[in-house]
């Protein structure tokens, strides 16, 4: 695989030109109109159309009955309407015992009007006094008995929606995508309640017809499954059984007929909130803009519009984008970025359409090494100031302000899935102060964010799709425009097909090309990155060219991918060109690379003298650059254990062969990636006891003397119902005997092509201990501690540069013929390559490190009706970084816990408005 970069490109969208600027407000009128087109089709196609049929196997089929009353949901189903509806009792296990009747009776009734549906579930038990009531917070897995309903409105066996109650009333919902992914960063607005009696315990369940998605016909059926677990038989079973080794959820449920003069209603939800926000900041002496306190305030509104049945368009202004989770601490030396998940519930809602580019159709998605970029990573969208400021004092933003947001997303009726974001971020500036003189600095331009995604189903077997993203900054002054590309633009496809109508083995894939646009300096800034280091000497595929003006490449993936069976197979090839670059709008590693893999995988579902369940895999995987060179060459395998008394146990190492890394001098000379070998074995206890144990232990070695040792327990207690505590500490000790420290210009260093890459050997010491605190006062109230204390200590030593490109050969500093020295008061060495030589001598700051964090994040959450919450949060972080290189456990732990610290306090209300 090659590549001439930047020979072709993508056409730049356009933009319309604004009163201030002529870069933002682009219109993607191609992407409008594709799909205004795909609606006025649909709209064409009549209001009986069924879209694809997918499924091949056989269904029960359900009657549900129009209310003519609604059912109060109170739990006991003491309603005379529910006896309309009749009930659905054959349940099947699929665990412990897959296959045979479930041990205890079940009956499902559905009921609906013009506002609702209705479900409600009779779950007898034969030992009430037994059904676990353990609280949790909503959204969370429930540790006790509880009912789960899977709907699949639009009946494309592809997508849907879960419904989980527990037997204590605590929530769950999620989406389905992919006829077996879930997310449950949906958050919808339904009604439930349960009760408990001699016979067992029963749910009520009201889903508000504005929550789902469905299509508009005169009689409709749906798709339906049931699922129930019984906490202390740890016992599943469905009402659509699906036996282990086959696969399915949206396209193996239960159908559902009665749905007649079913009409959907045009609704809109507005969810307002204020919120206010103080923070405890320590000043430094004489900081003009930090006295140690400062307090914010906001308000604003979410709006949700139902456009049609299919359909959401949600709006936002002044949208509160604030985290009530603190990110963890880490500890980064790699010359890339740490990726953090996305937590923000505007950018959760519906994220499943643009995260699902290129995965469609298969059911797992392997990778080793892959360097497969995210198009869309949505933290972008409100990301902190890229540039910095300079001054005495400079008080930056910590995020950009979002000016306001909108997002559509739906499905038609024939099976186009659409989803479109726009957002726009304000100018962003530092205030600087040097001397008397103050200033302000602009950090971030006025930027605006857009994505498509459109994917069509094709017929029984595939599914063909397209997604773009752009962002169009208006740069005003030379540094923003000396660093920032001002127009970034990717457009992919991507697509699946299975083999056979069986649906077992799917090929899919995806294709995606970028480019990017701004001034020779940005372009060049571009070039140099750590994802794709141009300047790289020995590089002949590649070169800097400090007159570009613009960068474009492609990446792309197909994979092959059994789905079901007990054996199963996974395989793929991929490749990122050079001049690929998706982290304006999405996020990426390393572009410069092509690989593949091979899996083989078997399952064992049915228990043994020993064993309720096991699994195996080995793989063989490759990775190269885009000049034929092998980067890795690796073989791995796992195998994993579960006990008949549901303790479990993971084990598994791989062997890697010597290569090449031409990322290691970070822009300079490829250098060799010793061979070396990985290990690791986990285990733990059954998890439903008051008293639960995890445990891992791995290790890593090369034959350079590299080493790394990982040891970790949690300790997982439940004294109460309501309160749930997990903790345990984590120590890691490594030694890397080759760690970057830094390049140095050098015209006599003729042998590395005129620089010096320097070297240490760094002697890491990690240890953490993260600890989690639920307090399930109500199904409704719940108060969460955070805490993550970390120690993480590294000592530098034996400095040295590499002596050829292509080895691992390196010439150490003080050793005959060099020279190194220290200075403690500046704490900084001096290196001399050649002593008397003509090679002028260099310095480097002691890159020895300590660093103690304490992070803690306390939320206090009230759901006060459904969809509208209060929250009270208080987060407090402190650091100290003193005594660097140097690890002492009974001094540093107290330093850590005694260090001052920054506190912020926030309270917040969201009411929801609907129905």
């Amino acid at each position: 695989m090659s590549e001439h970069p930047n020979t072709s490109a993508p056409q730049h969208l356009s933009a319309a030109a604004c009163p201030h600027c002529r870069s933002i407000a682009p219109l993607h009128i191609c992407a409008l109109v594709t799909v205004l087109a795909l609606w006025s089709v649909d709209g064409a196609a009549g209001e009986g159309s069924q879209g694809p049929v997918r499924a091949e196997h056989a269904h029960a089929t359900l009657q549900a009955m129009r209310a003519p009353l609604p059912p109060v949901i109170d739990g006991r189903l003491s309603d005379e309407v529910w006896s309309l509806a009749r009930p659905a009792a054959s349940f099947t296990q699929r665990d412990p015992d897959e296959g045979k009747p479930a041990s205890e009776r079940t009956e499902v009734r559905v009921l609906y009007d013009d506002d609702a549906l209705y479900v409600c579930a009779r779950l007898f038990d034969s030992q009430p006094a037994l059904i676990s009531r353990r609280l949790s917070k909503r959204d969370d897995s429930s540790d006790a008995d509880q009912v789960t309903i899977y709907l699949d409105p639009l009946l494309d066996h592809l997508t849907g929606v879960s419904l989980r109650v527990s037997a204590s009333g605590v929530q769950r919902d999620s989406t389905i995508s992919n006829d077996t992914f879930e997310d449950s960063t949906w958050d919808a607005v339904w009604q439930s309640a349960v009760s408990i009696d001699e016979e067992g315990w029963s749910a009520e369940v009201r889903i508000p017809l504005s929550q789902l998605r469905f299509k508009v016909a005169e009689q409709q059926t749906w798709g339906i499954n049931v699922e129930r677990y019984i906490r202390r038989k740890n016992e599943t079973t469905w009402l659509e059984f699906v036996p282990k080794q086959e696969a399915g959820l949206a396209s193996r449920m239960a159908h559902i007929d009665g749905f007649d003069g079913f009409r959907p209603k045009t609704h809109v939800q507005a969810l307002p909130y204020t919120a206010a926000r103080t923070e405890f900041v320590r000043p430094r002496p004489g900081d003009p803009f930090n006295d140690g306190s400062r307090g914010f305030g906001a308000a604003g509104v979410d709006v949700k519009w139902g456009i049609t049945s299919t359909f959401t368009l949600d709006g936002t202004i002044n949208p509160d984008f604030g985290q009530v989770e603190v990110d963890p601490a880490v500890v980064n030396l790699s010359a890339f970025e740490t990726f953090f998940q996305e937590k923000r519930p505007f950018f959760l809602e519906g994220s499943q359409i643009f995260n699902n580019f290129g995965s469609n159709g298969a059911n797992s998605n392997w990778g080793f090494n892959t360097s497969d970029p995210q198009i869309f990573y949505s933290r972008r969208i409100g990301r902190s100031p890229q540039l910095q400021a300079s001054g005495d004092f400079v008080d930056p933003p910590t995020a950009t302000t979002i000016l306001g947001a909108a997002k559509l997303t739906g499905k038609t009726p024939s099976g186009w899935s659409v989803g479109l974001v726009n957002a726009v971020t304000d100018r962003e500036f530092a205030s600087t102060a040097t001397g008397s003189v103050r200033g302000e600095s602009e950090v971030e331009p006025l930027t605006n964010y857009f994505v498509a995604r459109v994917q069509r189903d094709v017929g029984r077997r595939g599914g063909l799709g397209v997604m773009t993203t752009a962002v169009t900054r208006s740069l005003r002054t030379p540094a923003l425009g000396n660093t920032l590309s001002d127009n970034a633009d990717i457009v992919g496809g991507d697509g699946y097909w299975f083999l056979s109508d069986k649906r077992e083995w799917v090929v899919n894939g995806k294709l995606a090309v970028s480019r990017i646009s701004g001034s020779t300096a940005a372009i060049t800034r571009a070039q140099r990155a750590s994802q794709r280091y141009y300047q790289r000497p020995d590089a002949s595929h590649v070169s800097l060219d400090p007159n570009r003006k613009a960068l474009a490449g492609f990446a792309g993936r197909t994979n092959l991918n059994r789905n079901s069976g007990l054996w199963q197979v996974n395989a793929s090839l991929w490749g990122v060109s050079p001049g690929f670059e998706s982290n304006d709008l999405g996020f990426m590693g390393t572009s410069d690379r092509a690989g593949g893999h091979v899996v083989f995988l078997r399952r064992y579902v049915t228990p043994d003298r020993f064993t309720r369940s096991k699994t195996w895999w080995v793989a063989k995987s490759w990775t190269w650059n885009f000049n034929q060179q092998m980067q890795s060459d690796a073989v791995q395998g796992q195998a994993s254990f579960t006990f008949l008394n549901y303790w479990y146990f993971n084990g598994g190492g791989n062997w890697f062969a010597r290569t090449q890394d031409d990322r290691q001098t970070r822009g300079g000379p490829s250098m060799v990636s010793p061979s070396g070998n990985f290990w690791n074995l986990n285990g733990g206890t059954d998890s439903r006891r008051w008293l639960s144990l995890q445990g891992y232990v791995s290790g890593f070695s090369n034959e350079a003397g590299s080493w790394n040792r990982n040891v970790g327990m949690t300790v997982n207690l439940k004294p109460s119902p309501m309160l749930t505590i997990s903790t345990g500490p984590q120590l890691t000790r490594s030694l890397t005997i080759a760690q970057y420290v830094r390049t140095v210009a050098d015209a006599t260093a003729v042998d590395t092509y005129g620089e010096r890459d320097v070297f240490g050997s760094l002697d890491q010491t990690q240890l953490s201990m993260t600890t989690r605190v639920n307090a399930i006062l109500t199904p409704k109230v719940s108060l969460q501690v955070y805490m993550q204390p970390l120690l993480a200590v590294g000592r530098y030593s034996s400095f040295r540069e590499l002596a050829r490109p292509r080895t691992f050969d390196f010439r150490y500093y003080g050793s005959p013929g060099t020279l190194l020295g220290y200075d403690a008061a500046s704490q900084t060495f001096t290196a001399d390559p050649d002593d008397v030589g003509p090679a002028a001598p260099f310095t480097f700051r002691n890159p020895d490190f300590n660093f103690k964090s304490l992070r803690v994040n306390t939320v206090f959450r009230w759901e006060l009706r459904p969809g509208s919450a209060f929250y009270a949060v208080w987060t407090r972080q402190q650091q100290d970084q003193a005594y660097p290189g140097d690890f002492t456990l009974g001094r540093d732990a107290g330093a850590l816990f005694s260090a001052p610290g920054d506190d912020v306090f926030l309270v917040k209300i969201a009411y929801w408005i609907g129905r």
